[in-house]
């Protein structure tokens, strides 16, 4: 009997090992896309974590206005500060020439910002600023980990928050490549899972064995 638990013991312990890399990996920085609509937003309150980014693409074709994206981390007024932040005009439509180049290179029609560990966790708000004089206000919810996020589910990788129209003109890149942390991430699960796959099969005939040499 204890030349089967044993082994059984140490089945269990390297499954355990080859599992916990699923649990253990980081938070992959990733772009999340909000649409700015002339309803508002496509999503009023996005979650993210630590240096992921947000990308805001105006795609408000219908009321030819204009949105300018501000934050006033420090309350001054001005969107000048070292943590404020501000895009600008962002327009639906930028003329392009026939080289598909700009004619007015300070046209723009998407803002990305990062997050990165300068920002502490919590919720910032910020506004809209139409130019018929309107405004729309939404909150980004920062989370400093996984283990931070008291939401039942985090933000996916890649995701989009509430986009379901066509792509916007400007193709920005929305994921990153594969880091070579996730590389060596892949390369220790498959060696784990070979590894428990060979030590089952060592379990399961070592008894048929046992019996044998004991019968002669």
């Amino acid at each position: 009997m204890q030349r089967v638990v044993a082994p059984l013991l140490v089945f269990c312990l390297f499954a355990v090992v080859s599992i916990a890399p699923l649990h253990a990996g980081a938070h992959t920085a990733s772009s999340f896309t909000v649409l700015v609509k002339e309803s508002g937003f496509s999503q009023s309150s996005p979650e993210i974590f630590h240096n992921d980014s947000i990308i805001w693409y105006n795609t408000d074709n219908a009321s030819n206005l204009t949105h300018r994206l501000v934050h006033d981390h420090d309350g001054d007024g001005l969107f000048n500060g070292s943590l404020d932040w501000d895009s600008g005009e962002l327009h639906a439509y930028c003329e392009r020439d026939e080289n598909n180049t700009k004619v007015d290179d300070s046209c723009n029609t998407s803002f990305v910002l990062q997050f990165d560990v300068n920002w502490t966790e919590g919720d910032y708000d910020y506004q809209d600023l139409r130019s018929d004089g309107s405004t729309v206000n939404a909150t980004i919810r920062l989370f400093k980990d996984m283990d931070s996020h008291n939401a039942s589910t985090a933000p996916s990788i890649g995701s989009s928050f509430g986009v379901n129209d066509d792509a916007p003109e400007d193709n920005t890149p929305t994921n990153e490549a594969t880091t070579p942390e996730d590389v060596l991430l892949y390369i220790a699960m498959g060696t784990g899972g070979a590894a428990v796959l060979l030590l089952g099969l060592l379990v399961l005939r070592r008894p048929e064995h046992s019996d044998s040499s004991e019968s002669e």
